[in-house]
């Protein structure tokens, strides 16, 4: 110790890496976020990350308002070159931009551009999704005769993760046998914003994009010569009609529709299940009156949210609930922790399926909010209820911890394991 130190003085802190602390990466976070989150949302409800260019927000107030921020961007390119899951994602990218063009999905779009492919893509993908209520009964149906007589099956990789790609497939235009192969491929790509993948896995993640994107781009050569009654010639006919969005734009899109809207809605009816078994009362309820059903869902998204966080992108130095943010900083949004801040939700850690108002964050917030969450909120519906209904005596196999999986970003169980009686 140098000798002009003071013995007595206390040592700075030593930097905290937060978004790997408070991410899937971390079992103590998977296990119990709730842990972690609230002393961190009382106490420091905006901090910047000690290791890379970033900041955690925690506290609902102030991540709504940046996910409302349109001053902030969306687009991977706006964040700092140093932040490793951002180099980690651009390095992908680029490689898909060799071969197929620049990713110019809304997901990463900000305005004008955004509000112009957006404007586009979900009008033709809302009139899809309103008319899909009987496809997503029969693909529900059809997926539980498959359970059918059996004692046990996983809920998560026999049904819940089965029925999203199939609605999706169909809306798109793929046709049945490639289901198999999306799935897989879209699975692939969640690996894709874990900086701590193996080489073997960026391969997985390099793999299942670019099955994806040749996928629909010979999907459109095909539809451009036979339109089908698919959202892909929807999307051609509007760009023919005189739509301002490329080719490219409209492949980016396709991929961006099909990675976003099969794992969150897969995830969100696996959530769904478990929370239901492990809340008898709730279960009871909807059995005696299926109505719930619909507020039950905000509930399910709002308590365990299928996505962890949303992150925005400064483009100028600026501030955030008082705390100063520099250019190329990346504002990281707990959703989990926003959706059960004391200060917004009342007795946030009880699970109530009649909570309303429910105004949490789960499908995001402002220009960029879920363009799918209609579609997802009447899979979940019918998804849940109707496995109830043919199964109202379904429990656990164990009392083991869920098995949540180790993504980043994601908050979704590996497997659920049940019992039909």
């Amino acid at each position: 110790m140098p000798d002009s130190q003071d013995p007595g003085a206390k040592l700075p802190a030593p930097p905290r890496f937060l978004l790997f602390e408070y991410s899937e990466l971390n079992p103590a976070m998977r296990a119990d976020p709730h842990a972690l989150f609230d002393p961190q949302r009382r106490e420091r409800p905006v901090e910047h990350d000690g290791m890379i260019p970033a900041m955690l927000i925690s506290a609902y107030g102030v991540g709504r308002e940046s996910l409302m921020d349109r001053s902030l961007s969306r687009n991977f390119d706006d964040a700092a070159p140093e932040n490793p899951v951002i180099a980690n994602v651009r390095r992908l990218n680029a490689a898909m931009a060799a071969e197929f063009g620049k990713h110019d999905s809304m997901l990463t779009l900000d305005d004008p551009d955004h509000g112009r492919v957006r404007g586009i893509v979900a009008e033709a993908f809302l009139k899809r999704a309103a008319g899909a209520q009987g496809l997503v009964a029969r693909i529900i149906d059809a997926q539980i005769d498959t359970l059918a007589g059996r004692e046990t099956f996983d809920a998560v990789n026999d049904y819940a993760a089965r029925i999203p790609i199939q609605v999706l497939g169909t809306l798109l235009g793929s046709p049945p046998e490639m289901f198999e192969s999306l799935k897989v491929w879209t699975e692939a790509g969640q690996l894709a914003f874990d900086p701590t993948k193996s080489a073997e896995q960026e391969k997985l993640a390099l793999d299942g994009r670019r099955g994806i994107l040749s996928h629909f781009k010979a999907l459109m050569e095909a539809r451009r010569v036979e339109p089908q009654d698919d959202l892909v010639s929807d999307l051609l006919a509007a760009q023919a009609a005189g739509a301002p969005i490329d080719d490219n734009e409209i492949l980016f899109n396709l991929f961006a529709l099909l990675v976003a809207g099969h794992l969150t809605t897969a995830d969100l009816i696996g959530n769904g299940i478990y929370l239901l078994l492990t809340h008898h009362d709730a279960r009871q309820a909807i059995l005696e009156d299926p109505k719930l059903i619909n507020s039950a869902i905000e509930e399910i998204l709002r308590y365990e949210p299928p996505i962890s966080f949303s992150a925005r992108f400064a483009k100028a130095d600026g501030a955030a609930g008082g705390c100063p943010y520099h250019k190329g900083d990346a504002l990281v949004v707990s959703l989990i922790s926003a959706n059960r801040d004391e200060d917004r939700i009342d007795d946030p850690h009880r699970f109530d399926i009649t909570r309303r108002p429910n105004p949490h964050l789960s499908f995001g917030a402002g220009a960029h909010i879920c363009v799918g969450a209609p579609l997802a909120r009447i899979e979940g519906q019918t998804a849940i209820l109707k496995l109830l209904q043919r199964f109202p005596n379904m429990r656990k196999a164990d009392d083991s911890p869920p098995d949540w999986r180790v993504v980043p970003g994601v908050r979704g169980l590996a497997k659920l394991d049940v019992l039909t009686a």
